[in-house]
């Protein structure tokens, strides 16, 4: 099943406190953590229905939220072909005409290219009467007002010499940092992170070594602009003594397991071994032709999160050669292999970068970059653990697991049996190669308003040796006590606010994040939004770690 055109199942109070709550926020002109109106200027409808009625038809979502509720005043298109899924997809339309009334009239928006173009049909059929103008007008006016609000008529080419601004020395700095930032330290066992230039080699080995991963939606060829791993290891090392050993070990799309020796004697060669596996995609271009490969990108998906291949017993056979073994994943997704957590010294995430990547991770293993990433997904045990969300229903996840030990012995439980569904590493989690205390948690007013809002500030301490960047993340979660219940049932959780601060060794930084009102609210039985009365818990740390806590009361 393709995993973008699939249904989505879900009553409204899912919709609205889930789905919605980023798009609301970053959309509605009355929001009051945006000044001056949206911060979006135009949307994209999805393929997928939603509680059986196809996302560009969608009345409720496109004309009464969007438009009516939020407020939103500029464009929105469908994505490629979606009016024509109406027929040959969702079996809501018999013809073009249908498709493109339905699309129009629902959600006020442009058609998309890449299908068979059916809003060329809506000329005759205002001419017939089947469609009123009106909606063409309205529909207008919304592309008018992103204009008017880009300046395009003032100034409809802002960029005579476009090639100009390309990989200028500006950008590059920006993207280097972004490559460095994005990098998350998910595991670093006896501090063997950062490796030091002192060593005599290192063994990079894994299909992802030599080679450039970016997602799928990027041009043909754009990889020829990247630098692979390999580069980026060698030209950090280039006036070093460290001695590099390449062997790739296996293909990321083979069973092959023929070129383990020759990683394996890599391994035995050198002081340390970096194991680079992953998921890959293809440019818009190759993802599309027949005869090729992928396990991400637009219409690839998959059953299992597990490694694909030969990778996962080529990491199990470089960490059984005995030197430290560090595994950097490069992937589009999270990958489900719980051995790799507990058997291997360092685990690297690297999400799909960009043309400075490949340099990027190389000096986050040496130190010359301190990790400051965190997970914006959580990793499940595997897939039938799955989904693993951080925010979850209160009553959403018991926990009594099971497992099965080393030596093959099974301890049963009860959620998942043999598994559990904690996840292997949570939303928010990343380490540095320094350490944070944080201290004096403060609320602007611990007792506020049903309508008021209130700051959190706290202070960071970098009681490490080296500077470091600290991603501070605030969360609310309801408290039940004895005395104090909501109408319905809440997440467990969810992120109020964060921001990453630079914190020098030995300094501290005191931070403060605003909290909205409204993101203490919850949807009402009467079909609402509504802040109850109450109380409720600040949380400092990540999803699955809590440094300090205090409680606000709504009145």
């Amino acid at each position: 099943m393709r995993r973008n055109l699939a249904q989505v199942s879900g009553g409204e109070r899912e919709l609205r406190t889930y789905y919605l709550r980023p798009f609301e926020r970053a959309c509605a002109s009355t929001n009051p953590a945006i000044d001056g109106g949206s911060l979006a200027l135009s949307l994209m409808s999805a393929y997928a229905s939603y509680d059986g009625i196809p996302t560009i038809s969608n009345y409720h979502i496109l004309t009464e939220i969007l438009r009516e509720e939020w407020q939103f005043p500029y464009y929105v298109t469908t994505d490629a072909g979606s009016p024509d899924l109406l027929i040959t997809w969702h079996d809501t339309c018999a013809t073009r005409e249908c498709a493109a009334q339905q699309t129009l009239e629902n959600g006020l928006q442009m058609e998309m290219g890449g299908g068979s173009y059916t809003y060329l049909t809506l000329p005759d059929q205002v001419a017939s009467g089947t469609v009123n103008e009106y909606y063409i007008d309205e529909t207008v006016k919304t592309v008018l007002r992103t204009k008017f609000a880009l300046g395009l008529f003032e100034n409809p080419y802002p960029y005579g010499d476009y090639l100009s601004t390309l990989r200028t020395q500006a950008t590059r700095d920006i993207l280097h940092q972004m490559e460095q930032e994005q990098i998350v330290l998910l595991e670093n066992k006896n501090n063997v992170l950062p490796l030091s230039r002192n060593i005599s080699s290192i063994a990079l080995i894994g299909p992802q070594v030599n080679r450039v991963t970016y997602g799928d939606y990027v041009f043909y060829n754009a990889t020829l602009n990247g630098i692979t791993p390999l580069q980026g290891f060698t030209e950090l090392l280039a006036n070093t003594s460290v001695e590099i050993n390449f062997a790739q070990g296996c293909e990321l799309w083979s069973n092959d397991e023929s070129q383990f020796s020759e990683a394996i004697a890599a391994a035995k060669a050198s002081d340390v071994a970096i194991v680079m596996v992953g998921t890959w995609s293809l440019d818009q271009t190759l993802l599309w032709e027949p005869g090729t490969n992928a396990t991400t990108g637009e219409h690839v998906d998959l059953s299992s999160l597990d490694l694909v291949g030969a990778q996962m017993p080529l990491v199990q056979a470089i960490q059984a050669v005995g030197k430290p073994t560090i595994v950097v994943f490069v992937s589009g997704k999270p990958i489900s292999e719980p051995w790799i957590q507990a058997n291997v010294d360092a685990v690297v995430q690297q999400f799909y970068y960009g043309e400075l990547g490949g340099l990027a991770i190389a000096e986050i293993i040496f130190g010359d970059a301190n990790p400051s990433g965190r997970l914006p997904v959580s990793f499940p045990q595997n897939v039938g653990t799955a989904p693993a969300f951080y925010n979850y229903l209160k009553d959403g996840r018991p926990v009594s697991p099971g497992y099965i030990t080393p030596n093959g012995t099974l301890v049963f439980g009860h959620q998942y049996v043999l598994n559990t569904p904690v996840p292997i590493w949570s939303f928010g989690h990343g380490l540095s190669y320094t350490s944070f205390n944080y201290t004096d948690l403060e609320l602007s007013s611990s007792t506020i308003g049903t309508s008021d809002d209130f700051n959190v500030t706290v202070t960071v301490h970098n009681t490490g040796a080296v500077d470091g960047k600290e991603v501070v993340q605030a969360r609310l979660s309801d408290v039940y006590l004895t005395d104090v219940v909501s109408s319905v049932v809440t997440p467990n959780q969810f992120l109020a606010a964060f921001t990453k601060v630079f914190v020098p060794a030995g300094g501290a930084e005191t931070v403060t994040m605003q909290i909205n009102s409204t993101q203490l609210g919850l949807w009402s039985l009467n079909n609402e939004w509504v802040v109850e009365p109450g109380n409720f818990t600040i949380k400092v740390g990540t999803s699955a770690t809590t440094f300090l806590n205090t409680t606000l009361i709504v009145q």
